[in-house]
């Protein structure tokens, strides 16, 4: 059992579960937000619980190594990683970089992603700590993507076809 491959799981396992309650949260308490504003947090919680998906099969992984397939690791860790970027980007770029204990000018438009609950700043500083964490969880699925990548490379995975230099026999 490696060592490394499990700490990053466990520490996708933490990102996951504050993420799933912020964005939860948000979803729960949503009371009349704009159409975009919820595919945003929707999307968001789609990428979560892909990422649930990926990050349990990899703890199954990392510590029974039966179960481990390279190649479903890396096409795993890479769907993630693809997602949870597109997710961080939507985020930070709906939201914005606002004060969220000042909303009252409002210069953000009535379709602005914070907008929708009884209390937007609530609202809004959930949607800043999701997008934070989203970030955060995308720095472990990418960790955890190159070491796919090194265990498909070790297990003799490649993309060029034919044998290496090293299984010529001459």
């Amino acid at each position: 059992m490696e060592v490394i491959p499990l700490i990053l799981r466990f520490i996708q396992l933490i990102f996951l579960i504050i993420l799933t309650g912020l964005i939860g949260n948000v979803i729960a308490l949503d009371v009349d937000a704009s159409t975009t504003a919820r595919a945003a947090i929707n999307f968001t919680m789609f990428v979560i619980a892909l990422s649930w998906v990926v990050a349990l099969f990899g703890l199954v992984s990392a510590i029974f190594q039966s179960v481990a397939i390279p190649l479903v690791m890396l096409i795993f860790d890479a769907a993630a990683t693809l997602f949870t970027v597109v997710a961080g980007i939507v985020l930070a770029a709906k939201l914005g970089t606002p004060n969220c204990g000042n909303l009252a000018n409002d210069s953000y438009g009535h379709k602005w992603i914070a907008y929708g609950s009884a209390d937007d700043a609530k609202r809004c500083r959930e949607i800043q700590a999701g997008t934070v964490f989203m970030w955060l969880l995308l720095a472990a699925f990418s960790a955890a993507l190159t070491l796919a990548i090194m265990s498909w490379r070790r297990t003799g995975g490649s993309v060029r076809s034919g044998p290496t230099m090293s299984q010529v026999v001459v």
